[in-house]
């Protein structure tokens, strides 16, 4: 263990190490909730082009309410269709099957192809913006825990500073592992990796070429006797390919690597030209009969499919956190391992948030491990299914069988078909009547599935998610159907405005006077609305025309910008609630249902909220300075 060693000494509230997408993640969300967060990396420089490279509807929707999504969809390509190619009764390579990428209901029907370079150079910048950056050249060497019950800053991690040369002391309250799969972090806690998975060797790269394959624009997965592969359109009428290497390929290779210098894995420029002709080569095998004349290489390399999970997602001391690879790892081409690690920072981050401002209890964060790992677990089942495919001879006398796993998981690879387990967050009985034939009824556990309305106050159409920024607070969705006349609303509106409003219970010294909640979305905030822990939103499906927000009760009447009419009761028959009935639903701050409930029942949501939050003081902001001073609003005024 590392000496204290005198001279530079950082403090901050969570230290994230890996600065790669899961890294960049956990540190802009914790940026945006306010909390004081540093992140290091050993790289000198970001990725620039390679990886990973796509985003799953699910991840897009989440980029979406952190104001990232139009960046990298600009610097992308949109893969929506996707086509299985076999031989046919003839031994003639033919296509079997095309449909669509993506068949769950979201606003994004397909997957933006975009590498990691992108990915991490929009993060990057918004970082900047926010006047963060990512401290490279760092690296992680040791860190100890002091478990003394009132020690301000109980982790203590030794960071080697590749400039100056010194080790550097940072002091943290939390540690984020995201630090790839070879984690120093995983390492240093002791947590173990199980594996689950195989070791096939693929070739991947990035390239252009001239071809008379007619699917180049659609993903496709390409069964021969001469092997598999798999294509996925780039933008910029580029692609990559994914090829699986043969014994005879690995033993050129590897013999083209002096014994002991490194591992065979590694592409060197030595052997990178070597890898580029076996590539090709098994191209035009596999490809055959159809003409592909490789033209240009962008980025190449080798990698083994290795399937594992830790054993824990956190350390004993409930102080430090893996996510993404750090934790789990899977094959590429279900283009899975980069989302997931963005989303179990995601699940993270709002948690820690809570805990460090006062808000809820540590409890909370227990609910991490048990949430994600679980998520994990049912991946890598498929995964481990879905690349074994490639090498059965099954699959290319019958290439339907791939065809049926893939249908069969489209919800989950889109990453809008996972569902929590029952738990402290996740209530599974709902006490509310949901017709589950809906196109995405309210179900806990799930997310929380996007509306198209007409925002009352102005008549503007408006997209739900774009309403709906991360900001770390909970959702209470209200919806009231042609009920806002009814007694049962009125009942609730009494109900919301008491001293046992879910809304304001938690404030130990509430406003004797409630302030009015100013208008906000993905591009704009306001100072006024950081105290809330709850957001309200009030769905109804009548004339917004005839109701005059200044009518109605409170609180109502204070979130008047969150009033919206569901044109046609359209939002409500796809979420499976009656117009005459109406429910609750409490959403999570990670856009996860938390609770359905009847609109006669809103203690359910103060019970639910009980089990884990705190009283805080509101005149704590807990959104803090870091927020402030790094705020991107656009104004306080409607657009």
């Amino acid at each position: 263990m590392p000496p204290n060693i005198p001279g530079v000494n950082v403090f901050t509230d969570v230290l994230v190490v890996g600065a790669g997408p899961s890294g960049y993640m956990a540190a802009l969300t914790l940026i945006r909730y306010g909390v004081d967060v540093r992140i290091i990396d050993k790289r000198p420089v970001r990725v620039q082009n390679g990886y990973a490279s796509g985003l799953q509807p699910r991840t897009q929707e989440i980029l979406q309410t952190l104001n990232l999504l139009e960046p990298l969809d600009a610097r992308g390509n949109r893969m929506s269709e996707t086509a299985f190619w076999g031989p046919d009764h003839n031994g003639i390579l033919s296509r079997c099957f095309v449909g669509p990428e993506v068949t769950s209901t979201t606003n994004f029907p397909h997957v933006l192809v975009a590498d990691q370079g992108v990915t991490e150079g929009a993060f990057d910048d918004e970082l900047k913006s926010r006047n963060h950056a990512v401290s490279r050249s760092m690296e992680l060497v040791h860190y100890t825990y002091d478990n003394i019950a009132d020690r301000q800053w109980p982790v203590t991690a030794y960071v080697r500073n590749y400039c100056s040369g010194a080790i550097e002391v940072w002091h943290t309250k939390y540690l984020i592992g995201a630090d790839g799969a070879g984690s120093i972090v995983r390492h240093i806690a002791g947590i173990h990796r199980q594996s689950n998975g195989g070791e096939e060797c693929w070739a991947v790269c990035d390239l252009h070429a001239q071809t008379n394959f007619p699917d180049i624009r659609r993903r496709c997965a390409i069964w021969s006797s001469n092997g598999g592969c798999m294509l996925l359109p780039n933008r910029d009428n580029g692609f990559r390919a994914y090829v699986q290497l043969q014994q005879k390929h690995l033993d050129k290779l590897d013999g083209n690597i002096p014994a002991g210098l490194v591992h065979p894995s590694i592409v060197l420029p030595e052997n990178s030209t070597l890898l580029f002709e076996i590539l090709q080569e098994c191209l035009y095998e596999i490809m055959a009969p159809f003409d592909v004349e490789l033209t240009r290489v962008s980025w190449i390399s080798r990698y083994r499919i290795h399937q594992s999970i830790a054993n824990r997602f956190v350390d004993l001391s409930q102080r430090v956190y893996l996510v993404g690879d750090a934790c789990h790892t899977q094959s590429p081409k279900a283009g899975q391992s980069m989302n997931l690690g963005m989303l179990d920072s995601y699940n993270l981050t709002w948690k820690l948030s809570l805990v460090l401002k006062g808000m809820a209890s540590p409890a909370l964060l227990e609910t991490y491990q048990m949430e994600r790992r679980y998520i994990a677990n049912q991946f890598i089942e498929f995964d481990i299914k879905f690349a074994h495919l490639y090498l059965q001879k099954e699959a290319l006398s019958s290439p339907e069988i791939f065809c049926t796993v893939w249908k069969q998981s489209h919800g989950f690879i889109s990453g809008c078909g996972h569902r929590y387990l029952d738990g402290l967050l996740t209530r599974s009985s709902v006490r509310a009547r949901i017709n589950q034939a809906a196109k995405e009824p309210l179900t806990p556990g799930k997310r929380m599935h996007t509306m198209s309305l007409t925002r009352h106050m102005d008549g503007t159409a408006v997209d739900l998610l774009e309403d709906m920024p991360s900001n770390g607070r909970f959702h209470l969705f209200v919806f009231a159907g042609k009920l806002m006349t009814f007694a049962v609303f009125k009942a609730l509106a009494n109900s919301l405005a008491s001293a046992e409003s879910p809304l304001t219970y938690f404030f130990k010294d509430a406003p004797a006077r409630p302030e009015v909640f100013e208008h906000e979305n993905i591009r704009q905030d306001h100072a006024r609305n950081r105290n809330h822990y709850l957001d309200l939103f009030l769905i109804h499906s009548l004339n917004h025309l005839e109701i005059e927000l200044s009518k109605l009760p409170a609180p109502f009447s204070l979130w008047a910008t969150r009033v919206y009419e569901d044109v046609e009761g359209i939002g409500h028959a796809t979420h499976g609630v009656s117009e005459r009935e109406g429910a609750l639903a409490l959403v999570r701050p990670d856009g996860v249902i938390g609770l359905v409930t009847s609109l006669q029942n809103p203690k359910g949501i103060l019970d639910y909220l009980k089990d884990f939050m705190q009283e805080f003081s509101s005149g704590y902001d807990p959104f803090g300075a870091a927020f402030r001073d790094s705020s991107c609003s656009l104004g306080d005024s409607l657009e």
